[in-house]
């Protein structure tokens, strides 16, 4: 049985289910039992069909799956992806009140997402102009057994306090165990009262965030697109614009944003989200974390939670590397490992290995180093559900780091076969990102390009 976790300081949340717009931000919908939505966003581009029988998901329905991912999350992301626990404390971990119809609308949205199928779509063009077309078919929810009540007067609700599981998705389920994931802010989540602000709030930081890792200080999206990421019915602007509206003034009173500045007419209009930047992490640790092989979103996180002691996690790093003993296959893990778990190892500040000497074993090295293989297990762990995931998620995961080794020695239009074969799983991001890396630490990096340029013109 898996032990359970704390609960997060820091919710993390699956980077697509936000970014693609499944849910509709709208509390009220038709029972509509299929739709459709496509739009660009940032530069990239989403079409998303979706099949209910008990209409789109929308409103809170978002709050409940992020309640359950951070219940799977501090389970310790069980391999059958079952969570099992109760309406309350699905409730509390969902940030929703408890009130005369909660336990109804719960039912009701866990229904509402169990019974919704999802097509989502990715288009590509090759160099030759040709398109391919990569398509994931998926449901939030597998499965669900639960306990209700009803009476004459009421209609039926989740028992508050009874057994209540939930197994997700094999897709988000592993894409959680894979890493593939944002941070949340915490207080702006709590303080938001209405599910439409949470559910933009969810959006806009979903989009905020590139495949790399950075993060925007303003998004400007055209307000079209827009409505068809958020999932509104209308194709009115001044109604758009009113649905919007509430959930603007609340994200601006809660401090998320900063101003949003609206430009143009019609079906031209352009809103642009400008952020509040007190909290953004330097660009510079965001940088060097990256380089030491830590991924985007993470280091992003790191940097804003934990400035302070980076310099001090790069020296760590240093020295193991100098201190000799078992080699570091993942620097990454183990600087994020270090940061957030930083009374698991024996380390002063100032401490460097003169070259050529090695620190004789001892109990604090031995225990710090049975604390870097638990880390590198977390790091193999994670690295087999990534390759479990998607060909196309695996390159949106991998993208940041193969273009930092690969963008200096292949040509733009070999990246651009490159990604075309990664999206389509002619290459697989996972496998081709520890090739590279294990070309590099063997010296074989010449031959390695050599290899991988024959590859993607072989499969053109």
């Amino acid at each position: 049985m898996n032990r359970k976790r704390p609960k997060p300081t820091t919710p993390q949340i699956e980077r697509n289910l936000d970014r693609l717009g499944l849910f509709s931000i709208q509390t009220r919908l038709t029972d509509t039992p299929n739709w459709q939505a496509a739009f660009v966003i940032g530069g990239r581009t989403v079409r998303v069909q979706g099949d209910s029988s008990r209409g789109r998901p929308h409103g809170a329905d978002a709050d409940l799956v992020l309640g359950l991912q951070q219940l799977f999350l501090q389970a310790g992301a069980p391999e059958d992806n079952w969570v099992h626990t109760s309406a309350n404390a699905l409730r509390e971990a969902s940030l929703m009140t408890k009130n005369g119809r909660a336990f109804h609308r719960m039912r009701e949205g866990l229904l509402r997402i169990w019974s919704t199928g999802f097509i989502v779509s990715e288009g590509w063009r090759r160099p030759d102009g040709s398109a391919v077309r990569f398509n994931d078919a998926f449901r939030v929810i597998d499965q669900i057994r639960f306990w209700d009540q009803e009476s004459l007067h009421d209609p039926p609700e989740l028992v508050p306090d009874s057994t209540l599981s939930v197994r997700l998705g094999a897709p988000v389920a592993d894409s959680l165990r894979a890493g593939f994931m944002h941070p949340l802010n915490l207080t702006v989540l709590e303080r938001l009262e209405q599910p439409p602000s949470r559910a933009l709030y969810r959006l806009s930081e979903a989009h905020r965030y590139d495949d790399e890792g950075s993060i925007r200080s303003a998004l400007t999206v055209n307000l079209m697109e827009w409505r068809a990421a958020c999932g509104i019915n209308s194709t009115d602007t001044d109604k758009i614009r009113r649905v919007l509206e509430p959930a603007h003034e609340e994200l601006i009173a809660n401090h998320y944003l900063q101003d949003i500045r609206v430009t143009g007419r019609g079906q031209g209009t352009q809103l642009e989200y400008i952020y509040m930047t007190e909290t953004d992490p330097d660009p510079a640790l965001v940088r060097l974390l990256r380089e030491q092989g830590v991924g985007g979103p993470r280091a992003v996180q790191l940097a804003r939670d934990h400035a302070e002691r980076i310099q001090e996690a790069v020296e760590f790093l240093q020295y193991r590397r100098t201190a000799g003993g078992t080699p570091i296959r993942n620097a990454g893990g183990l600087l994020s490992d270090f940061l957030v778990n930083r009374e698991k190892y024996e380390f002063v500040p100032g401490l460097l290995v003169p070259q050529g000497e090695r620190v004789q074993p001892s109990l604090a090295l031995e225990r710090q180093r049975e604390a870097e293989q638990q880390a590198e297990q977390a790091a193999v762990a994670k690295r087999e559900a990534l390759s479990r995931l998607p060909p196309a998620e695996q390159w949106r995961e991998e993208r940041g780091t193969l273009l930092l080794m690969l963008r200096r020695v292949l040509s733009g239009e070999e990246l651009a076969l490159l990604e075309a074969q990664a999206v389509v799983g002619t290459v697989l991001a996972t496998e081709l990102s520890s090739q590279a890396t294990a070309a590099r630490a063997r010296g074989e990096w010449a031959g390695f390009i050599e290899g991988l340029r024959q590859r993607l013109l072989a499969g053109r």
